[in-house]
């Protein structure tokens, strides 16, 4: 059963386009990513989804009531002055729960933040405001969970035990959709939609990405990655991604043991192999087809 349709969704702002045509279903016990970078249309996308933002085109069919889908906004959205326990009771007042006090303690205690129930919420670590969040969202027994970027700004520690949790909800039979701009979140994701400038660039799972990638990928590295950069650029790859040491590389399909061998020769590089295919990878390759951004 799909909890959500959306069909040609649209949003402008003025002659601002934020969103454009997104088609997307999520059913019953789905784990699905909004996968791009900042301006890409997530967050306007999750506010229409969430009945937040009015859509100026498409439509979107929702069969879930507005208790049966909690929304966890990018930034914390909770009051800083009341303390952990008080935004729950709070939040509990404005669903129309009664007799929330239990539920509370369990979330609190699932998450590790039952210690913390008398701290103000305004002075809690970026990674315990995001699992304060999660209780909040999880309050009225969601079908559905939309997360809008639930980890940026939280350090890497925090991340890993916040998706921890956010498996465990999914193992609950909970359907999550989530953004992020971090590659390494969105292969989390059961189905991605890679998301730019408004637009579904492609739609699928990593396995399905990789198999329709063409061209062969290598790994380099290099403390010398600009010199690197240069010399492979001379060598006219398909895509070149960069960061820190590490450099990618993607050349048009052909026998890959000569080309392996010149790219370990080049001066800088200090290891050299053929790799398979990265988010990253599939990200600029939709970038640069036909219909993509710089198609």
């Amino acid at each position: 059963m799909n909890l959500l349709e959306a069909r040609g969704l649209a949003c402008r702002f003025g002659p601002k386009v934020a969103v454009e045509h997104l088609d997307l279903t999520l059913a019953e016990g789905e784990l699905v990513g909004l996968i791009g970078p900042d301006g890409a249309g997530k967050t306007t996308t999750f506010r229409m989804l969430a009945g937040l933002q009015r859509p100026t085109g498409g439509s979107l069919l929702r069969q879930v009531d507005r208790h049966g889908i909690s929304y966890v906004p990018q930034t914390f959205s909770l009051a800083p002055d009341l303390t952990v326990a008080e935004n729950l009771q709070f939040q509990a007042g404005l669903y129309g729960l009664r007799d929330a006090g239990a539920r509370i303690t369990r979330l609190l205690e699932s998450v590790d933040l039952a210690s913390f129930r008398d701290r103000l919420s305004g002075a809690l670590s970026g990674g315990m405001k995001q699992k304060l969040s999660l209780c909040s969202a999880l309050l009225t027994e969601p079908r559905l969970l939309l997360l809008d970027e639930p980890t940026t700004g939280v350090d890497p520690v925090s991340r890993r035990e916040f998706w921890e949790l956010l498996h465990a909800v999914h193992g609950q039979g909970v359907a999550i959709l989530f953004s992020t701009p971090y590659m390494d979140e969105a292969e989390y994701a059961h189905r991605m939609l890679l998301m730019h400038e408004g637009r579904v660039l492609e739609e699928g799972d990593l396995p399905s990405f990789r198999k329709g990638l063409p061209g062969l990928v290598f790994r380099l590295v290099s403390a010398r990655r600009r010199e690197v950069q240069k010399a492979l650029a001379a060598l006219a790859p398909l895509d070149l991604f960069a960061e820190g040491e590490i450099i990618r590389a993607r050349f048009p399909d052909q026998d890959p043991a000569p080309l392996l061998a010149r790219l370990a020769a080049l001066p800088g590089v200090e290891q050299a192999r053929l790799a398979e295919a990265s988010l990253e990878d599939i990200f600029l390759h939709a970038l640069s087809a036909p219909g993509g951004a710089h198609g």
